[in-house]
């Protein structure tokens, strides 16, 4: 028997490397999806915040001049954009009014920051599927591998 059949009956086969490969390129793709969803989600909030704001800002007269209407819109605006960066700031200002003020301030039941179960497992199925490409032993990844039960 020459070599080469008996190295493929231990490795794995041509179809199941560009089987697992087309299911990378899939969930890379799901993941880019995701990524530009978020950037215009954020362009998007941030706009509208920031237009609001400096309409608001205009009709109130709360802001004397262009230039501080226009901070004030810029803050806005990031907040929205980035909520995470608002809430960084909230909790600097929170924390420097509890080390500063005589009130406590509690944030009980508060789940800003939860993880994205589904992202997560996407990352992982990202990172599963290179690791194996890159070095293809063993069984290939399926794509129903590790969902769970089944549902009916």
């Amino acid at each position: 028997m020459p070599d080469s059949f008996t190295a493929l009956a231990h490795g794995p086969s041509r179809p199941e490397i560009e089987r697992v490969a087309r299911h990378l390129r899939r969930l890379e793709a799901i993941a880019e999806r995701h990524r530009l969803r978020r950037r215009v989600i954020r362009l998007v909030r941030g706009g509208a915040g920031g237009g609001a704001t400096l309409l608001v800002l205009m009709k109130a007269k709360i802001a004397a001049s262009l230039s501080a209407k226009l901070v004030v819109v810029a803050l806005v605006g990031l907040g929205f954009a980035w909520p995470l960066a608002a809430l960084a700031v909230f909790a600097l200002v929170t924390f420097l009014v509890s080390v500063f003020g005589d009130e406590t301030i509690h944030c009980d039941g508060c789940d800003c920051l939860r993880a994205n179960p589904r992202r997560a497992r996407l990352r992982e199925l990202i990172a599963q599927r290179r690791a194996w490409l890159a070095k293809p032993t063993g069984a290939a990844p399926r794509i129903r591998d590790g969902r769970g039960p089944a549902r009916r």
